[in-house]
């Protein structure tokens, strides 16, 4: 497991320990998980809107239903 030493203000430090029920470690990673998957999900997003699917969710369940489209 890796150790990291971050600074952060002064303000934000008391609140992280008030809000973290005595495991800052848990709640720094909780939150930089979800940030990573923030923007995985903008990720997907813009590739989407670049490649748009062709077909739509309803051609999808006929095809997977074995009806012609």
């Amino acid at each position: 497991m890796a150790k990291l030493n971050i600074s952060l203000p002064d303000a934000t430090a008391e609140a992280l320990r008030e809000s973290a029920n005595g495991n800052v470690s848990a709640e720094i990673n909780r939150a930089v998980l979800q940030r990573l998957a923030d923007k995985e999900l903008r990720r997907i997003a813009a590739h989407e809107q670049q490649n748009p699917p062709k077909y739509s969710d309803a051609d999808l369940v006929r095809i997977g239903m074995g009806m012609p489209l």
